[in-house]
């Protein structure tokens, strides 16, 4: 490989990262507020439930998870 060409995909690399870094820093508060909201519910692959209807109701949460499956018990806690 040409020098030329290793300090150009250095360059490049070190841009996306520094994109990237700029990104997390600048993006973060508008995703913040939906990880109080939401959480990873518990038995169905990490699909995403209420926090607050969970954390009310987690025995009703697991029955329908049981008996009625993944898809209905998220169905019923989505916010």
């Amino acid at each position: 490989m040409n020098s030329t060409v290793v300090v150009d995909l250095l360059l490049r690399a070190a841009g996306r990262v520094a994109f990237a870094k700029a990104c997390a820093y600048f993006l973060w508060p508008a995703a913040a507020p939906v990880a109080d909201v939401m959480m990873k519910a518990r038995g169905a692959a990490g699909l995403l439930i209420s926090r607050a209807a969970s954390e009310a109701t987690p025995q009703l949460y697991f029955q329908l998870l049981r008996h009625a499956g993944v898809q209905a018990a998220v169905a019923a806690f989505a916010a």
